[in-house]
């Protein structure tokens, strides 16, 4: 498996992954599509803040995720403290390609002078995604109980921290 930054050539299979989510899952609360011209936009923003936007691709160049991690809400408030994203092609959950990319972030931040405080915001029936980030050391340190309504449930959602 190969982890490299995320250009604009991976943008349509990066949307199209956050899209699956967004429609088959409740680990994201949006219910809109994301158009590929948007998460262009957001890509280049990622860039002119200097954050990693990361691609997992297998042995043979297949794309299997992507994982960042930006700022968390104002960063003039938020001094240091950036959140993290990851998301999965369906086909390749649970062949460690969250691992890769999770720890990949977490050398990022540990090297990067800007960042104190890595924050994950993980739908709390993710078991999988809490697991995954207690791995790596984040800790929970508290839930926001239920924020969003998505397929005719109330979701909570789980704060974890990681200081770097």
């Amino acid at each position: 498996m190969l982890i490299r930054p995320a250009g604009l050539a991976d943008v349509p299979a990066m949307t199209e992954t956050l899209n699956w989510a967004i429609a088959h899952t409740d680990v994201i609360f949006r219910a809109t599509p994301a158009s590929i011209a948007e998460r262009e936009d957001y890509l280049r923003e990622l860039w002119e803040k200097d954050c990693p936007c990361l691609v997992a691709e297998s042995d043979s160049g297949d794309y299997l995720g992507w994982a960042l991690y930006h700022p968390y809400r104002d960063p003039q408030v938020w001094t240091g403290c950036y959140e993290t994203t990851i998301y999965l092609s369906p086909t390749a959950q649970g062949q460690g390609v969250g691992t890769a990319l999770l720890g990949a972030l977490v050398k990022a931040a540990r090297a990067d002078k800007k960042v104190h405080s890595l924050l994950a915001l993980i739908v709390s029936t993710n078991a999988a995604s809490l697991k995954l980030h207690e791995k790596f050391g984040f800790e929970n340190v508290g839930i926001l109980k239920e924020v969003c309504y998505k397929f005719d449930r109330w979701l909570s959602l789980t704060h974890l921290q990681l200081l770097v």
